[in-house]
């Protein structure tokens, strides 16, 4: 059962863009909101910058795919095969993309319990996040580690560093122990307190 709403969520983003589009007034004000909202969503993931709360990312996030879900409507109403056919070729993989990235930020329900902030750090003037989750891989399951920075602004940070543990470790003891320097931070993760798995950070970044 795991991942299943995942998996069933796109259906239900497509239903819901369908109501949207055949019932909501406004649509002249939504289509400019929306515009607005891509390109907010184009330079978060330029920067690989994400809300700090939970619950803002998951709202921002479902409204782009809302949004993506209502204009393919759209055009599927105009009954013109061509313009269907660049929608879906121009929005299908952005959709994708942007879900496969909501994934790693989102809390969805399979991960309650399991999401978990690991430690937060401070090195200098910036403050640092670890989490780990659960990878959505069900044949080669894992964890994935995030390091995210604060960016000045209480409700955002900006992704620096993942990794998602290889085949076997899911259920070993990984240990970060981190290093403050004048570049930035460094976590080295240790299994069992006997070995680097990975090393996470803006200085593993420089080498």
């Amino acid at each position: 059962m795991h991942g299943l709403l995942e998996l069933l969520l796109p259906v239900f983003i497509g239903a819901a863009g369908f109501v949207i589009n055949r019932w909501a007034p406004l649509r002249k004000a939504r289509y400019s909101l929306y515009a607005a909202i891509f390109l907010v969503a184009f330079i978060f993931d330029l920067n690989n910058i994400s809300f700090a709360s939970d619950t803002l990312n998951s709202l921002f996030y479902l409204v782009v795919f809302v949004a993506i879900s209502e204009i393919v409507w759209l055009c599927a109403a105009k009954k013109n095969k061509l313009l269907l056919g660049c929608a879906l070729c121009v929005f299908a993989p952005l959709f994708i993309y942007l879900y496969a990235a909501a994934l790693v930020i989102l809390p969805f329900p399979c991960h309650e319990g399991k999401r978990a902030v690991v430690e937060r750090y401070n090195c200098g003037s910036h403050s640092y996040i670890l989490k780990k989750q659960p990878s959505l891989d069900v044949f080669q399951p894992g964890h994935v580690y995030i390091l995210s920075r604060s960016t000045g602004s209480a409700q955002l940070q900006k992704r620096i560093d993942k990794y998602l543990t290889p085949k076997g470790y899911y259920d070993a003891y990984i240990a970060p122990r981190h290093e403050c320097a004048a570049d930035g931070i460094k976590i080295d993760l240790y299994v069992d307190d006997s070995y680097v798995l990975w090393s996470l950070g803006e200085v593993c970044k420089l080498k």
